[in-house]
């Protein structure tokens, strides 16, 4: 399974270079070279995914969207002489897709969606789902989360997320639970579509690390994405919501799927760049207790957008507070990078980032995908000079996203995986021990924190907190 492939080797120097033309005329982040190697970049593994560039403009609605090519790749260090190895050519033979990788808290295993080739000639339903998969470091073996076939195909499942208690939430056009209460209703089951009627409603789900217990616990017209755990054991996530105005925005949940909260950001998506309204994506604590979302808008800027820190503790918009902190000003939401990121279609001086993950070393650095600014002219690609950016006609180039580490003391970004043209390096997580661990919220029991009744009329009580 330990497959190690020869790729262009693009000089970190000319990498530097190109990324200074495209930041230094707003004087933004400093491009290191890599040439003094840090202790402690070095100490941990990171994983990524390695993918062709996608055909076509990609939305972030389009979860069933396959495309051959990827795969997870890891490196025993996270240095750019560090050799990599293919994790699951193995299994793929480079024609499956792979997507949403997440690492334990112990720093020891790793979690993903991965779907392997479409059929010709076969209908949607009958063609192969987006499964859950883990692969183990210690003992170096990869293996299908659910292992019945036929449990398996029930349903598209895709962003993995370990629970502190060793579950595992995720992301699945399963819909158990809604799809118990049409038998119930009389009504045959069916997996309900997304309100623009393109594909299965993505809901979130929890189950335990073999595999069994699927229970459903969130329920949205839409989808719900991206699920982490706060320090407070609960789940934040993405949820698109369509009924009234197309957006997404943060909202927290338990694992047993109660206290289903906004979170932040439901009036705060004109915070970008242009008129272009953006979303909050693939939310994640960092130490500080901030989350850290992408912000980019469906669609149209080359799979990347802007990284914010977000104080969703005290406000719940960019400039209100919650009642507990009455008074206090905003702006709840911070940029991450000095750069000239733009969340706007076109070209982006600062370059554009399509994955964050924040390190828990107790330095709040960043591994980072990010690619620098680049435009098409006469047939080649050119860096992104001032005197280009300010032509109205300039067209931005394919991107071409690698590893940085992105370290907020001193304002540098510093290479860890080169990039190569054609490829999307992404999705990086650092293979390293976390602490402290979330809480564990433990799942409701009937007669001891809810009325058993209730729960064998199925039936509930509407708790209305508040009217937003």
């Amino acid at each position: 399974m330990r497959v190690t492939i020869s790729k262009t080797r693009i000089s970190l120097l000319a990498i530097a270079a190109l990324a200074g033309c495209a930041t230094g005329h707003d004087g933004s982040i400093n491009i290191g070279g890599g040439q003094s190697p840090d202790p402690v970049v070095l100490d941990f593994p990171i994983a990524y995914v390695k993918a062709p560039l996608p055909i076509g403009n990609e939305d972030v609605r389009g979860l069933e969207t396959f495309q051959a090519g990827s795969d997870l790749w890891l490196r025993d260090r996270a240095a750019p002489e560090s050799p990599e190895r293919n994790l699951t050519f193995a299994v793929t033979g480079g024609l499956w897709n792979v997507r949403d990788v997440d690492v334990s808290y112990e720093g020891n295993k790793l979690v993903f969606a991965m779907r392997m080739p479409l059929i010709p000639g076969v209908p949607d339903s009958e063609q192969p789902t987006w499964n859950i998969w883990e692969y183990d470091r210690p003992t170096d073996t990869l293996r299908r989360v659910i292992a019945s076939d036929l449990v398996a195909a029930e349903g598209h499942d895709v962003a993995p997320h370990y629970l502190p208690d060793g579950r595992i939430v995720f992301s699945s056009t399963r819909q158990r639970q809604s799809k118990a209460v049409l038998i119930d209703e009389g009504k045959p089951q069916f997996a309900a579509l997304d309100e623009d009627r393109n594909e299965h409603a993505f809901v979130l789900h929890v189950m335990n690390p073999d595999g069994s217990g699927i229970h459903q616990i969130s329920f949205n017209q839409s989808h719900d994405l991206d699920p982490a755990v706060l320090a407070d054991g609960r789940i934040v996530f993405s949820r698109w919501e369509n009924a009234s105005g197309s957006s997404i925005q943060l909202y927290t949940i338990n694992p047993d799927g109660s206290d289903l909260e906004l979170l932040y950001g439901a009036n705060s998506h004109a915070t970008g760049t242009g008129t272009t309204d953006v979303q909050f994506l693939s939310p994640r604590p960092r130490p500080d207790g901030r989350i850290v979302a992408l912000l980019r808008p469906f669609a149209g800027t080359e799979l990347g957008g802007d990284p914010v820190a977000i104080d969703a503790a005290s406000f719940v918009e960019l400039e209100q507070p919650t009642l507990a902190n009455a008074g206090l000003r905003g702006p709840a939401q911070v940029r991450l990078s000095t750069n000239d990121v733009r969340t706007d279609p076109g070209p982006s001086p600062g370059g554009r980032y399509a994955s964050v993950f924040p390190l828990w070393d107790g330095t709040n650095r960043l591994l980072v995908s990010w690619s620098q600014c680049r435009l098409m002219e006469a047939g080649r690609i050119v860096p992104c000079t001032a005197s280009r950016l300010a032509d109205p006609a300039a067209v931005t180039a394919p991107p071409l996203y690698g590893v940085w580490i992105f370290d907020q003391r001193d304002n540098t970004q510093r290479p860890v995986l080169q990039p190569t043209e054609g490829l999307r390096y992404s999705e990086v997580v650092a293979l390293a021990p976390r602490a402290p661990l979330p809480a564990v919220i433990l799942d409701a029991v009937p007669g001891v924190d809810y009325d058993p009744v209730l729960a064998q009329e199925n039936v509930g009580i509407l708790n209305i907190k508040s009217v937003y």
